[in-house]
């Protein structure tokens, strides 16, 4: 008689190696758009006063942009305009009571503002402003942000994703290499949000100096001048491997 041996196949399930890894993507791009954000504020005892005082150096401020506006809404106008975009934002009208140090109550104080969205894309043109800009009381620039287009942060999106998804695999493979698995799968990823960095600095501040010297007619050298810096645009994506 014949003896049969049966042999029974056992497959063994080995458990994968998880790794999550962030990937990450950076483009820098010439900043295409100076943001002003700018304030007309002043504070004082007759609410009369600050409001108009406001409001008289609003008008003026006004005339400023609106001459730098475009003469139409045709496409020769706005390409030949050094602006962009401006719009008042905001304006607020508020009171207070301050107190000297032993408590006395001292009269009342009224506190009016009106704050501008001024963009620029001749950044030449920003450096005259801002010498005009200087010789108006109660102005204060908040700051200047560098940015881009929104059609070019579009453009620039697909990149962004798939350099960092292609970060974080390269940080997976790497690990598991060390690690002594070869055989990496993606099986989650998680979207970070996307960031923007563009800050510029103007090589003469408008600060009283500078208002000083335009009330007394007087001329300052060196020219107000802005310099961009590059926008860097970012995207961050976490990404979860089994390697085996």
């Amino acid at each position: 008689m014949a003896a049969f041996l049966r042999v029974k196949r056992i497959t063994i399930m080995s458990t994968p190696f998880i790794l999550t890894v962030t990937g990450e993507s950076t483009i820098p791009h010439p900043a295409e758009r100076a943001l002003l954000n700018i304030s007309v504020e002043t504070s004082g005892p007759n609410k009369a006063s600050v409001s108009d005082s406001v409001l008289t150096t609003a008008k003026h401020l006004e005339s400023l942009l609106r001459s730098l506006s475009p003469a139409s809404e045709s496409d020769e106008d706005k390409a030949a305009s050094p602006l962009a975009h401006w719009s008042k934002t905001g304006l607020t009208a508020t009171s207070h009571i301050p107190y000297k140090d032993d408590g006395t109550a001292e009269p009342r104080q009224f506190d009016g503002s009106i704050t501008f969205d001024i963009r620029f894309k001749d950044f030449a043109a920003l450096g005259a402003f801002g010498e005009k800009l200087s010789a108006l009381p109660h102005v204060e620039v908040k700051g200047v942000h560098w940015i881009l287009t929104p059609a070019t942060e579009k453009s620039f999106r697909s990149r962004l994703r798939r350099e960092a998804a292609q970060d974080a695999l390269e940080k997976a493979k790497d690990y598991a290499e060390v690690l002594g698995c070869f055989d990496v799968r993606a099986v989650e990823l998680t979207e970070g949000g996307e960031g923007m960095s563009g800050m510029g600095r103007a090589t003469q501040s408008l600060g009283p100096r500078t208002r000083q010297l335009a009330r007394k007619g007087g001329r300052d050298e060196s020219p107000l001048e802005f310099q961009p810096e590059e926008v860097r645009m970012g995207m961050e994506v976490e990404v979860k491997f089994h390697a085996t």
